[in-house]
């Protein structure tokens, strides 16, 4: 399986009754961490001097991106924001392609960069590239969390399912393949189709009755998407990660297919959610 393009995602017509959009970095594979402890904070460091402010990027980087609401955030909007605080300098040719480009991904700032070259997006460019071989180098025969496979198998008897993540493409096609997961899978999406919500709304939107919509992931970006089209929400709690799913596939998917996930349920979970992830640190 390949990733999907937009066109695909939006010409997708439903074969059953739900649909559940599933994240991929932190939510159905342990490599949240490495991404950013192994690959965005070293291409960094190779492609930036931050001179006496590198523990002060590392230690921002890692906050932000791993235990903030801005955790599953697009890398180009968290180098944005860990540059204005950490970088002297303009950063506004960055401002302008995090704030106006249409799809925030490497071949989103290859386009952006033919109009608007700038010896800045080229650093960026480098460091996103080289982001991504190193994650790819740590990655190798990556499995997804325990218990993940035995939930999918009981949510693709009844639902569609689509990958709906910030990642890239190419990695998420590596992941999901190599794992054999694509089998349970309609659609897959990466950055390159658009944000998570834009995601769901062309995967989904308008396709099933909001109730019959469930978003799965580790991240408020993920809940806020679900929102977007008043979808469902289940967490995949950071640090609880095999224990969420065994509570989804033994608890959470009964109540989501026959009809009694909304209000109470749901509520109680955003709540332990963000309480948890509020209270998460290293």
């Amino acid at each position: 399986m390949i990733m999907n393009t937009r066109e695909e995602i939006t010409g997708f017509k439903p074969t059953k009754e739900f649909f559940t959009g599933i994240d991929s970095d932190g939510t159905a594979f342990d490599s949240m961490n490495i991404k950013h402890l192994e690959a965005f904070i070293p291409a960094a460091l190779e492609t930036w001097d931050f001179g006496s402010r590198r523990l002060e990027f590392e230690e921002t980087w890692r906050r932000l991106n791993l235990y903030s609401k801005n955790r599953g955030i697009n890398r180009f909007l968290a180098l944005r924001i860990v540059l204005e605080k950490i970088r002297d300098g303009d950063i506004g040719p960055l401002r302008d392609f995090a704030e106006k480009s249409e799809t925030l991904s490497n071949a989103g700032l290859r386009l952006w960069m033919k109009e608007r070259p700038d010896p800045l997006l080229g650093e960026i460019m480098r460091w996103s590239l080289r982001a991504d071989k190193l994650f790819e180098e740590h990655t190798r025969g990556l499995l997804p969390y325990a218990n993940v496979e035995a939930a999918l198998k009981v949510i693709a008897e009844k639902s569609d399912i689509m990958v709906v993540s910030s990642a890239s493409g190419v990695g998420l096609d590596k992941d999901w393949s190599f794992s054999g997961l694509t089998r349970y899978t309609a659609l897959l999406a990466g950055q390159e189709a658009g944000s998570k919500s834009n995601q769901l709304r062309m995967g989904a939107g308008g396709k099933y009755p909001p109730d019959k919509i469930l978003m799965i992931g580790d991240a408020p970006g993920d809940l806020e998407a679900a929102r977007s089209i008043d979808a469902l929400f289940f967490p995949v709690i950071p640090g609880k990660e095999e224990a969420s799913w065994i509570r989804l596939r033994e608890e959470g998917l009964a109540r989501f297919f026959a009809g009694t996930f909304k209000g109470e349920y749901k509520n109680a979970l955003i709540g332990e959610f963000m309480t948890a992830l509020e209270g998460h640190h290293d």
